[in-house]
């Protein structure tokens, strides 16, 4: 299974940014303190690594971008395919 670099940018983004939204959604709604407590820091967790691996990835794509692709960078645990015209030699 593989992802886009391109997914990558966009998708991604917006899935950690609807994470964020759904927790501050079921803070609202629960009633109970440590509920509260507990999904806000789950999400808080889920987008901190998201992030930090949507990170990474593009960091890596920068840094291979003009030298072949011998290697790709991983999504948690995904590979990220990146466009043929980064892995061409400038």
């Amino acid at each position: 299974m593989d992802i886009g670099l391109d997914a990558l940018r966009g998708t991604a983004l917006w899935v950690l940014i609807g994470i964020a939204v759904l927790a501050l959604v079921l803070a609202v709604i629960i009633k109970k303190v440590i509920g509260k407590i507990v999904v806000l820091a789950i999400a808080a967790t889920l987008v901190f690594f998201g992030w930090q691996q949507r990170d990474h990835a593009l960091d890596f794509a920068n840094q291979v971008r003009g030298e072949t692709c011998a290697q790709q960078p991983t999504f948690f645990g995904v590979t990220v395919s990146l466009p043929e015209s980064w892995c061409e030699p400038a």
